[in-house]
C-alpha cells in the first residue's frame, strides 16, 4: 500500500492511490508508521516526495469505500477522520519540504492526500477529480478545505461541486498544481525547485485566491450558487459540500476540517444503497 525508499537525504514514497481510504484503519497505520518513521530520520533528510501509482484503467475505484452510514456509526465515522486529519496535519508540519508528484488520472482520496503536501507537480498529461459528489457525498479527508484555501471559492466549485475532471493546465490554473512539466526530466528540476515547508495559506500574505468572503464578487457569486446548484444537480451533496466551503473559511483549518467530516457524515447518512463498505 505503501512503499518508501531513501535516496541520498531524500525519501521517496509511493502510494497505491486506490487504496487511500481515509476510513480505513489498516491506511492510517500504514501512513501512521511512514510519519513515525519520517519524524525520526528528519535530521537526516532534506525532502520527502510523494507520487501515486493511479490506475488509469479504474477511475471508478473510490465506489469501493462509498456506502450508507447509518446514524449509529456516525460517531465512529467522525472519530476516523479525526483520526486522518491528525495525520495529514502531522505531514503539513513534517518540517521537512514534501512535493506531490501527479500523472496519469488522480482521483479522490489520493488527491486529496496530495492537498497535504507542500507542493504539488503534474506531468502534462495528468487529470484531477474529486467525484464524490457525483456518488451523493461530500469530499473528506480535508479536501474541501484545503482545496478551497487554494483556489478560491469560485476556482474549486467545478472540482468540488459539479465532480468536474480537470486536466493538468486546467489545475494549474486554478491553483491546485505549483507546476507542470513536460516530462521526467522536467519532473527532476521543478521537484528540486523551491522547496518549502508550509502551505501556500500560511504565509502572512496570504488572501483568499479570487476575493475574500466579504468582497462584492464573492457575495454575488453566493447569491446565485444556491439556485445553480438546484437547477444543475437538486441533490443535498452539492449543497453540503457548498456549505463546507463556506464554512469552512470562517474558521481556521482545524475547525474547518471537523465542519467538514461533519458535512461529509451528513452526506453519507442515508439509506441510498452504494456498492462497497466503510471500514469502519
Amino acid at each position: 500500500m505503501i512503499t518508501a525508499h531513501q535516496n541520498g537525504r531524500s525519501v521517496s514514497v509511493l502510494l497505491a492511490a486506490r487504496r487511500i481510504n481515509p476510513l480505513s484503519r489498516l491506511f492510517q497505520r500504514e501512513l501512521a508508521a511512514l510519519l513515525d518513521k519520517l519524524e525520526t530520520q528528519r535530521p537526516q533528510l532534506t525532502a520527502v516526495l510523494i507520487g501515486f501509482d493511479a490506475d488509469t484503467a479504474d477511475r471508478n475505484h473510490e465506489l469501493e469505500h462509498l456506502m450508507a452510514l447509518t446514524p449509529v456509526q456516525a460517531p465512529d465515522c467522525m472519530h476516523m477522520l479525526a483520526a486522518y486529519h491528525a495525520l495529514l496535519r502531522r505531514l503539513e508540519h513534517l518540517g521537512l519540504p514534501v512535493t506531490a508528484t501527479l500523472s496519469g488520472d488522480l482521483c479522490g482520496h489520493a488527491f486529496g492526500l496530495a492537498l497535504a503536501c507542500h507542493r504539488r507537480i503534474a506531468l502534462h498529461h495528468a487529470r484531477i477529480s474529486l467525484p464524490q459528489v457525483l456518488h451523493g457525498l461530500a469530499p473528506s479527508g480535508g479536501a474541501i478545505v484545503r482545496s478551497v484555501r487554494l483556489a478560491g471559492l469560485q476556482a474549486a466549485m467545478p472540482l468540488l461541486l459539479d465532480g468536474a475532471t480537470l486536466s493538468a493546465a486546467q489545475a494549474l490554473q486554478a491553483g491546485l498544481l505549483d507546476a507542470v512539466v513536460a516530462d521526467e526530466a522536467e519532473l527532476n528540476h521543478a521537484v528540486l525547485n523551491k522547496p518549502t515547508l508550509t502551505q501556500r495559506w500560511q504565509a502572512r500574505d496570504y488572501q483568499l485566491p479570487g476575493g475574500a468572503l466579504d468582497s462584492a464578487e464573492i457575495r454575488a457569486l453566493l447569491q446565485v450558487a444556491p439556485a445553480r446548484l438546484r437547477a444543475a444537480h437538486g441533490t443535498p451533496a452539492a449543497q453540503a459540500v457548498l456549505c463546507a466551503m463556506v464554512e469552512g473559511l470562517q474558521v481556521d483549518v482545524d475547525q474547518a476540517l471537523v465542519i467538514e467530516s461533519r458535512y461529509f457524515c451528513q452526506t453519507a447518512i442515508n439509506q441510498a444503497p452504494r456498492k462497497g463498505s466503510f471500514s469502519l
